[in-house]
């Protein structure tokens, strides 16, 4: 009998069977946190679903790697295109000092 993939010995993560649809100009982080929502999991728990190496999410709007982006559109049904678009992993890093944590409204 097949075993189902663990997220602890580092097996990929498997395509969520419902998935939301980005918002205009949501970010990587809410996306992520809407899912967990939909999921009732606490949204750490859904990213470390799709990466199982993230600490944060906001380490993950900040500093995803190719295979990382590659990986999350997998699993979210979507292409990787747009969740480059949902990050800030362009931005230079002595810029992003300014980006804010947190909402400030």
């Amino acid at each position: 009998m097949l075993r189902p993939p663990s997220h602890d010995a580092g097996t990929c993560s498997r395509q969520l069977p419902v998935t939301l649809a980005p918002h205009t100009d949501e970010l990587l982080p809410s996306w992520i946190s809407r899912h967990a929502e939909f999921y009732a999991v606490p949204p750490l728990t859904m990213l470390r679903h799709c990466l199982p190496e993230g600490s944060s999410l906001h380490a993950a709007d900040r500093s995803l790697n190719g295979d990382q982006v590659i990986q999350l559109a997998a699993i979210l049904s979507t292409e990787p295109a747009t969740v480059r678009r949902m990050t800030f992993a362009n931005i230079a890093p002595s810029s992003r000092r300014l980006i804010a944590g947190k909402p400030l409204q």
